[in-house]
């Protein structure tokens, strides 16, 4: 998914420097990408090799020499490709609790509603943050970008909130066996 990142923030926003390139993915994608900032320096040799983009080094004084990015041709048709194989949705969650709760014999039931109640909190906190950077994100963005952009925050925030709808219900089934066993 990087490269499909780095390619519409270059042909959205124009050619970047890497650094620009990370700011742009922090401030423009965090809420809907689990992108590791680190990797994008890697991602954009990869694609510099690939010919998805050009480099081109500047020096601007006696500043460090800059690279500045650029798709290509190249990258253009790479970007279509990706964006045309994102569109054949094929979804199937995995939960990594559901492996816990599998074998949640080996744990203490006080354990597994510690962690539940940490988990319904933290989806509160995040629900909450959600909410009010996309209610700033609608109110600034160019009126073409505002239903795609709500599009992508309301399909977080329904996950979010389908979690902390699991999250109570388990956690009060838990709370109920306690009473019971």
């Amino acid at each position: 998914m990087v490269p499909l990142y780095i390619l519409g923030l270059l042909l959205r926003f124009g050619p970047q420097h890497g650094y620009q390139i990370k700011k742009l993915m922090e401030e423009q994608l965090e809420d809907f990408t689990q992108i590791k900032l680190p990797t994008v320096y890697y991602h954009l040799e990869k694609m510099e090799a690939l010919g998805y983009i050009t480099a081109q080094r500047e020096k601007q004084g006696a500043r460090p020499e800059k690279t500045i990015y650029q798709v290509s041709k190249t990258g253009e048709d790479k970007f279509k490709e990706l964006l045309q194989q994102n569109l054949n949705i094929e979804y199937r969650p995995t939960f990594d609790i559901d492996g816990t709760f599998y074998f949640s014999d080996y744990l203490e039931n006080n354990e597994l509603i510690e962690s539940l109640s940490n988990h319904v909190a933290k989806l509160q906190l995040v629900l909450s943050s959600l909410e009010v950077h996309r209610n700033e994100t609608l109110r600034y963005i160019p009126e073409k970008y505002k239903t795609t952009a709500n599009i992508i925050f309301e399909h977080h925030l329904y996950h979010y909130r389908a979690e902390l709808a699991w999250a109570e219900k388990s956690l009060q089934s838990l709370k109920e066996d306690e009473f019971c066993g």
